[in-house]
């Protein structure tokens, strides 16, 4: 397996990660004929691809399924989305651009942009939450990027929010449009009665219709005092320390309610899709660089006449792995219909 960043990976490569998490529902595997209609290439380059993802430990594919992406591809996916919708807010709201030149020019930038740079372009901005078209912005820090989002009159007095959608209709988005109140812009909720909400958009104080201000949604945003208060009222809790023996009983149960179950436990004859490779440091090097990577497709080939060690085939090729580094491989056993 060859580990693979964003300055190394293709823009081909990078393209496919993108598309399987804009794709995705409910993160679902994204079926291989979405990606092809998609990125308007034939079945074929796209099964090329995604087997090439695959030997790099980016996707997973699952017959009769989809793909989907494994921690590091989605990793690589989230930094591309990063980089691109922040390149988006630059464009649009910096240098005036549309939505769709700035959503071009970006797919450009997001290629050839560094870290460091897209560090300082995210500060600069203010660090938004949402791009210019409504959707979220990954995070930095790898967490969870998809905030959830409210009715803007569900706000509280005082706090601001980015707006994430706003209705279809011709003359509410004129009108909204014309006092600057579009996606990835910022308000803030100044106030608010029984018919009606007052709103500061760009320094410029606006009134929407009660009615208005509930079909309008937007991405709480928090303040330097805000994420202070969140933090002393982390730091005031019990630490919970989680026992070897505890994160294996989370394992298992997250195993029983997917079909996934640990390499040692598969039988002679069954057939599996690698899901996790366990272990640490060089343990864990040691198994990928054996081929043990996600989406590779494992099966029992004889077990020892003590049950220790288990000889498998993994991509044409036998492995014997003793119980103990079998224990640390979370499998996904093939389907009868898939085989």
């Amino acid at each position: 397996m060859v580990n693979l960043n964003l300055e190394n990976l293709s823009d081909s490569m990078e393209m496919y990660l993108v598309t399987i998490v804009r794709l995705r529902e409910n993160d679902q595997p994204v079926p291989l004929s979405h990606l092809a209609e998609s990125l308007m290439v034939t079945s074929v380059s796209v099964n090329e691809m995604c087997r090439k993802l695959q030997d790099n430990g980016l996707l997973i594919y699952r017959p009769y399924k989809g793909a989907i992406l494994t921690e590091e591809g989605e990793r690589l996916a989230n930094d591309t989305l990063r980089r691109h919708r922040l390149w988006e807010v630059f464009l649009v709201e910096k240098l005036q651009f549309s939505r769709e030149e700035a959503d071009a020019i970006a797919c450009d930038l997001e290629h050839a942009t560094g870290q460091e740079v897209i560090d300082r372009l995210d500060d600069y901005l203010g660090c938004p939450t949402v791009n210019p078209r409504g959707l979220p912005i990954p995070k930095s820090d790898r967490t969870d990027f998809r905030t959830p989002s409210i009715p803007l009159n569900q706000l509280p007095v005082g706090r601001s929010g980015q707006i994430q959608a706003s209705p279809a209709g011709d003359t509410a988005q004129t009108f909204l449009e014309s006092h600057g109140i579009r996606p990835g812009m910022k308000v803030i909720l100044s106030a608010k009665a029984q018919d009606n909400v007052l709103v500061e958009v760009d320094g410029v104080q606006v009134v929407l219709s009660a009615s208005l201000a509930r079909i309008l949604t937007v991405v709480p945003t928090y303040t330097a005092e805000d994420k202070l208060a969140g933090e002393k009222q982390t730091s005031s809790r019990k630490e919970i320390i989680m026992t070897t023996q505890d994160q294996e009983k989370v394992l298992e149960q997250k195993s029983n309610k997917v079909d996934h179950i640990r390499l040692n436990e598969l039988k002679k004859g069954q057939q599996a899709i690698i899901v996790q490779v366990g272990g640490k440091g060089a343990v864990k090097r040691r198994m990928m660089d054996m081929g043990l990577v996600p989406g590779s497709t494992i099966s029992v080939v004889r077990v020892a006449p003590l049950g220790d060690p288990t000889e498998y085939l993994i991509k044409g090729y036998s492995l014997s792995l003793r119980r103990s580094e079998a224990r640390e491989i979370l499998v996904e056993i093939v389907d009868e219909g898939s085989k």
